[in-house]
């Protein structure tokens, strides 16, 4: 009966964070952290790995989503190559040494700056459209790498591919919409992809994960709810077309600012 109530939760968790992740426009990880941080625990997963199991876990999620949507970026012409070029080694640099923090950090710590994170996240999502613009051009050289391995870093600690980051980041920059998304898409790929790598290694043999776990990634977790996101994800997306985008924008602002808030009382009262 406990291994059923698993499953079946991680299912329910699964058509959530794919449904919310098509309606909202971002990434299933800022959806699924937060479910996996409230499942983990109640089914065993010691506190002291819970965060570490729900990044890498996360990461293995978005690999099949995050390939399709490449191939689909590509074959679309959003996709930028030299400008790629310029951004995929910082990208991955920060994935490293993301990878390379977390063997040395707490799961609270983790917990901390994914709150942050969202936080931040929800303020800027609510104060601005899609339309907001700090420039006209997006710079280059070592400030454009510094921008990606920070993006690379953050997200790869809290188990976000850094959608949430680069579409905003570089829209903001003057990049255009569309090609800022194919930017985040193929960035997604590689960290998500080099993210589960490392979080597998990070983890073997380390005290405390579910029975059925390779590192720091939960099998039974990934086979339950992937097909769950690819189902349910074109259903927020057609329930998305027909609202407006800024007020969907601000309600799930204000969805993250609740989460954050939640996590940020458990931390410290």
């Amino acid at each position: 009966m406990h291994w059923i109530t698993y499953v079946l939760s991680l299912l329910a968790a699964g058509v959530v964070s794919g449904f919310a992740s098509g309606l909202f426009g971002v990434g299933g990880g800022i959806v699924r952290i937060p479910l996996f941080l409230f499942l983990f625990p109640i089914f065993g997963v010691h506190a002291s790995v819970v965060m570490h199991l729900a990044a890498g876990t996360s990461l293995t999620l978005a690999i099949p989503s995050s390939i399709s949507a490449s191939r689909a970026q590509y074959r679309a012409g959003n996709i930028d190559i030299s400008f790629l070029k310029t951004w995929i080694p910082g990208l991955v640099l920060g994935v490293l040494l993301g990878l390379f923090i977390m063997r040395y950090v707490s799961s609270r710590f983790l917990v901390q700056v994914f709150a942050f994170i969202i936080l931040a996240v929800s303020v800027q999502m609510f104060f601005t459209t899609k339309d907001f613009k700090l420039t006209s051009d997006v710079p280059g050289g070592i400030v454009r790498s510094i921008m990606a391995f920070i993006i690379g870093c953050s997200s790869t600690m809290v188990g976000l591919t850094g959608g949430s980051f680069t579409t905003p980041t570089l829209t903001a920059f003057g990049y255009s919409i569309h090609r800022s998304i194919a930017v985040a898409t193929a960035g997604g790929l590689f960290i998500s992809v080099i993210g589960t790598a490392g979080s597998v290694f990070n983890g073997i043999h380390v005290p405390g994960r579910p029975e059925f776990s390779l590192g720091y990634v939960d099998l039974t977790s990934v086979v339950v709810m992937a097909p769950a996101v690819l189902l349910a994800a074109p259903y927020g997306v057609r329930l998305a077309n027909r609202m407006s985008q800024d007020r969907l924008r601000r309600v799930f602002a204000v969805f993250l600012f609740i989460v954050s808030l939640d996590m940020f009382y458990d931390l410290y009262f």
